[in-house]
């Protein structure tokens, strides 16, 4: 499985052109051992000072360096912003295994041409090989190299003729179910996109129109992040909500009021592991970029700290800014605006 370790739109925004993916497939046990380590040599932090902290300050500290571990020892791809898979995640598993068979294979040659250049380094790599190599034999059982790339030579003509074949399918269906995308296809029409070029800005005393690519951005971004502000405190009782919040949440009378009375009781350690260890993997992460694999390997430490955060969230009715943010993917219309 491959994760980004930040999203598409995120590094558009940062005017960055290449962005890391985690590949969590190809993760060793070693290399989370090692992980799970360096996670808690991180997180250094005594618990009784780091309970004293804010929500954000508590966030912000475990979300940098739960990070920082994950891109020193999790193995990674750097890609470009566009792209994107295009392969079923078996045929890219097998394309990755065909690739380090290859270069495992060329690293023997070399090794049994010039055996000088053998070096300490060499065992700990070739242990990591090892390991690795294990798996993929596990998976294949007896098949060697030429016949894993004649199996991939065929899985990618059948992954061909398949997405030709579903093409095909589609025209069909959509002559008979929709003919405004049968005519899209024949005429290969390209998606239409929401180009913002412009921005008028109605302000009581001082409108403005925006035309620089710049100020629009900054002017985007601002509305969709403060068009509804977020209270810094929620309210104290029920009865300060609006009648229409005030009425949903008003306690049902034929209900006994006791059984709400440890709703909010913050979970134990026991508790945050055993639901952290049934959350499913390959799950995409959210801006935070921290996902469930990288929870249920963090050190006792990390786990420890991530739990008074959890609390914390508990105890203040909050929770941090960092858990607040979105991204936000204007949707085009199917016809023109009128």
């Amino acid at each position: 499985m491959f994760i980004a370790s930040i999203k598409v739109a995120r590094a558009k925004q940062l005017q960055r052109r290449t962005r890391h993916i985690l590949k969590f497939d190809s993760v060793t046990t070693q290399q989370w051992e090692s992980f799970s380590i360096h996670t808690d040599s991180l997180c250094d932090v005594p618990l009784s000072t780091f309970s004293t902290w804010h929500v954000n300050q508590q966030c912000e500290y475990l979300h940098s360096r739960i990070l920082k571990a994950a891109n020193a020892f999790l193995p990674s791809v750097t890609v470009g912003n566009q792209h994107t898979p295009t392969m079923p995640k078996d045929l890219e598993a097998l394309t990755q295994h065909y690739h380090f068979l290859s270069r495992l294979l060329h690293s023997i040659r070399l090794l049994r041409k010039y055996p000088f250049t053998y070096y300490n380094r060499y065992e700990c790599t070739w242990s990591t090989h090892f390991i690795r190599l294990q798996k993929i034999l596990f998976l294949y059982k007896k098949i060697i190299s030429s016949t894993l790339y004649g199996l991939l030579l065929l899985k990618e003509k059948d992954f061909q003729e398949s997405s030709i074949h579903a093409k095909l399918e589609d025209r069909d269906n959509n002559f008979e179910t929709d003919i405004s995308a049968f005519i899209d296809f024949a005429l290969s029409r390209t998606r239409h996109r929401i180009t913002l070029d412009h921005v008028f800005i109605d302000h009581p005393t001082q409108p403005k129109l925006l035309t620089d690519p710049h100020d629009i951005d900054d002017a985007v971004i601002n509305h969709f992040q403060n068009s509804v502000p977020i209270k810094s405190s929620p309210p104290d009782n029920i009865s300060t909500l609006p009648e229409r919040w005030f009425s949903a949440y008003r306690l049902i009378d034929d209900v006994d009021s006791s059984i709400y009375n440890s709703l909010l009781d913050s979970p134990t350690l026991e508790e945050w592991l055993s639901t952290v260890s049934s959350m499913p993997n390959d799950k995409a992460p959210g801006p935070s970029m921290i996902t469930y694999e990288m929870l249920k390997h963090v050190g006792p430490n990390t786990s420890a700290l991530v739990l008074i955060l959890v609390q914390s969230c508990f105890y203040t009715a909050d929770i941090p800014d960092l858990w607040r943010q979105v991204m936000v993917f204007p949707i085009p219309k199917p016809h023109e605006w009128k």
